[in-house]
């Protein structure tokens, strides 16, 4: 078959989420030119462009691990297109410290001993928050279920970095992942991006409906 040997495969795309400067997500897309360019050029998939310009500041976050999150300012749009100015290089390491709203039940396992329902409060690669009737202190260490990840329920390591008195017996635990391996990062990095993104279109669902609902019937200027 080396008459086709000139085809080339078609490099996969890689997709790219906007976020806020305090890291709440705003859109899914992929940039239109090379991040060495002068500026970033952010073709949005799933997200509203009107909100996005909006924002004073917003991280470029590549969903491939290997790329550093870069800090900018949304300066315009040609289309869906909005253009970023490059304003700092954050590194990989930050991600870890995006956290997304959650409210999944499960249960954690104290190496105290027992077994306890939990409430989700937010989630990230780096830990979780909580609410448990669990009776424990800061420094607490346990086995908790993550049952959102694509493969199944992922049971990971954690320990109680805080405990806030909540409404009596129940109380609101912030915990730090540990003894991370990188495939559990990485679902648990998807499971954040996945519930984001359902959100995204969520919201783009809702202001279609009310756009539509808001614009009034067209009538045909035939007779």
């Amino acid at each position: 078959m080396a008459l086709f040997g000139f085809l080339k495969k078609e490099k996969a795309k890689e997709y790219y989420f906007l976020m806020d400067k305090d890291s709440n997500f705003l859109a899914r897309g992929t940039l239109e030119n090379g991040e060495e360019s002068g500026s970033l050029d952010f073709r949005v998939i799933d997200g509203n462009v009107d909100h996005i310009l909006r924002m004073e500041i917003v991280q470029v976050v590549p969903t491939d691990k290997t790329k550093s999150v870069t800090m900018g300012k949304a300066t315009g749009r040609q289309g869906n297109v909005v253009i970023i100015e490059p304003l700092r290089d954050m590194g990989m390491g930050v991600r870890k410290n995006f956290r997304m709203p959650t409210d999944f039940e499960s249960f954690i396992y104290p190496d105290a001993g027992g077994r306890y329902i939990i409430k989700s409060i937010d989630l990230s690669c780096g830990g979780i928050a909580f609410y448990s009737v669990a009776d424990m202190k800061a420094g607490a260490e346990m086995e908790v279920v993550i049952p959102i990840t694509a493969d199944g329920p992922l049971i990971v390591r954690c320990k109680a970095l805080r405990v806030m008195p909540f409404s009596p017996p129940i109380q609101k635990y912030a915990c730090q992942f540990t003894d991370l391996i990188q495939d559990e990062e990485n679902m648990i990095q998807e499971a954040v991006f996945n519930i984001q993104l359902t959100q995204i279109r969520a919201n783009q669902r809702a202001s279609q409906r009310q756009s539509g609902g808001a614009r009034p019937a067209q009538k045909s200027a035939r007779r």
